[in-house]
């Protein structure tokens, strides 16, 4: 088997480095990912944040997309398409479950069924094994063979996106979904593949507090897994992806405030906040003649004024994930990694419980992961081991396809492809990755 990862390429992004936004041809960087990723792949992974809808209409992704996936079919760089999605492309994962669970259902008369927000991939390398080749457990009966393509209603929508418009030709392309883990296993260990949103506190932030408020109320004694922690954050996770992307003359609004304040320069965002503290005065008038209305303005003039020094504060001295290099350090991210990584490890119990002995995986060894846009290559020094269960877990990183401002410059931050070979194992290579990495 031979596989190439990669994630975080953000279509609809015009920063994005494989694809120009506007003639549709091949980014600058794009001719060094081919050679990276090689031909003839069994599957290309796509690791997330693949299309972008928190900052791109539905339109304008698509049509980048497309391009990038012709390019990828015209040199036969994979058979298939695995696509892990991300934070930026959650509204992927739901468009696909209103295909299967509803839209499909409806279609054919029958009732609508309940999402599955959870839906593990499995790769199974080890010699010898019975299930030895890839799987979606509870989806697609059996062994997924990467030359022989989806029938009927297992394929999905987006594999009609390298075809031509009004039916004049082009193939379609494979895309099988899994979310939000890949598991591969060979040689005695497993590696967990995800994006790695749920690490970030905004992204985890709600399943965090409703499991402290909530606590038994949700399941009563039954333990949570991971189907609900994504349940529980998808509220969110919608937010921030379609609910803010495709809010029109909104969503080009937010964009730029994005941008300033990622460039060190929030004063969109304090100009707004004296606007917002402008019409909160409104409500709050007050009278000469009423001792009282003048102490309701003063309270009301001092909790904004403190509300607002408190949120420029915040905004000026955060650190986001994207580009940090102390990202993984964070204790607070290492208590949510152990998190995940327990529910991740209940989720493979539950493949064992529910399909047998044959996809009993082995324990997580290492995990590959993007959303940082900051690459840690397989060979690196700098792979950053964690601790779990007196066992050390090394954590990879996929890097990213955007460039971003520094000063008066543009920079590329570096990507990596992750490449596999039943023969030979992991490795990547990275490609143009800053010195100061």
């Amino acid at each position: 088997m031979k596989l190439a990862i990669i994630s975080d390429t953000h279509f609809g992004d015009e920063m994005c480095q494989l694809v120009n936004h506007h003639t549709l041809d091949k980014g600058p960087k794009y001719d060094a990912f081919f050679a990276a990723a090689g031909k003839d792949n069994d599957f290309l992974i796509l690791l997330g944040d693949i299309f972008d809808f928190s900052i791109s209409n539905y339109g304008d992704a698509y049509r980048v997309a497309k391009a990038f996936f012709k390019l990828i079919q015209k040199d036969q760089i994979a058979k298939n398409i695995i696509y892990v999605p991300g934070n930026h492309d959650f509204d992927m994962w739901t468009n696909v479950q209103h295909q299967f669970k509803i839209i499909y259902q409806v279609n054919k008369g029958r009732p609508a069924k309940p999402f599955q927000w959870s839906l593990p991939g499995v790769i199974d390398d080890r010699e010898g094994s019975a299930t030895r080749g890839f799987m979606l457990p509870g989806v697609i009966d059996g062994i997924i063979d990467p030359n022989i393509p989806p029938l009927g209603a297992k394929k999905s929508f987006l594999n009609n996106i390298t075809k031509n418009e009004n039916g004049s030709g082009g193939k379609p392309t494979n895309f099988y979904f899994a979310y939000p883990n890949l598991y591969l296993a060979a040689k005695g260990k497993s590696y967990l593949i995800t994006h790695g949103q749920y690490l970030e506190a905004y992204w985890s932030l709600a399943g965090e507090w409703i499991r402290n408020i909530a606590q038994k109320d949700l399941k009563g004694n039954d333990p949570l897994n991971l189907d609900d922690i994504v349940a529980l954050n998808s509220p969110l996770c919608q937010l921030a992806c379609s609910g803010i992307g495709q809010a029109g003359i909104l969503t080009a609004l937010v964009n730029k405030i994005q941008r300033e304040v990622k460039d060190g320069n929030p004063g969109r965002v304090r100009k707004y906040l004296d606007r917002l503290d402008d019409d909160i005065d409104k409500l709050t008038t007050w009278h000469w003649y009423d001792p009282k209305s003048w102490g309701k303005e003063l309270l009301t003039d001092l909790v904004s004024n403190k509300a607002k020094d408190q949120i420029m504060e915040s905004i000026e001295n955060s650190r986001g994930s994207r580009y940090s290099k102390e990202f993984m350090k964070n204790k607070g991210v290492q208590a949510r990694f152990m998190d995940y990584f327990r529910f991740s490890r209940l989720e493979m119990k539950g493949l064992k419980d529910s399909h047998g002995r044959s996809l009993r995986l082995p324990e997580v060894r290492r995990v590959i992961f993007g959303h940082t846009h900051r690459p840690n290559k397989w060979k690196s020094r700098k792979a950053i081991p964690l601790e779990v269960d007196n066992r050390s877990v090394k954590l990879h990183n996929t890097g990213g396809w955007l460039t971003r401002k520094v000063g008066n410059t543009t920079e590329f931050c570096g990507a990596a492809v992750f490449t596999y070979d039943s023969a030979t194992g992991f490795d990547s290579i990275e490609i143009d990755v800053p010195a100061d990495n």
